[in-house]
């Protein structure tokens, strides 16, 4: 698992505009989950933050950001906005 205790973790708690550490364990178990389903739905495995292109990403930081705004709702599909971030990288096997 990547260190995503970083810049990751710095960019999404400016999204959801979160100052305090309170919440940092919870929003690192969802940008873990967010980077396991980014490298799912696009085949793709990189080993760190920083390997990975700026969509990809940002894409990880909106859907950990997505989880935790819907946390009381469940679980919910891939947003078709997180979904066309990705697209472009995803492997098409034939």
């Amino acid at each position: 698992m990547p260190d995503l205790s970083g810049q990751p973790l710095a960019d999404l708690k400016q999204w959801l505009a979160i100052g305090t550490a309170g919440e940092d364990a919870l929003l690192l178990r969802l940008l873990d989950t967010a980077w396991q389903i980014c490298a799912r739905f696009t085949g793709h495995g990189a080993a760190e933050w920083a390997d990975l292109d700026e969509a990809l990403r940002h894409g990880i930081v909106r859907f950990a950001a997505h989880h935790y705004r819907e946390r009381d709702e469940g679980a919910a599909q891939l947003p078709a906005a997180i979904a066309a971030l990705w697209r472009p990288y995803r492997m098409v096997r034939l």
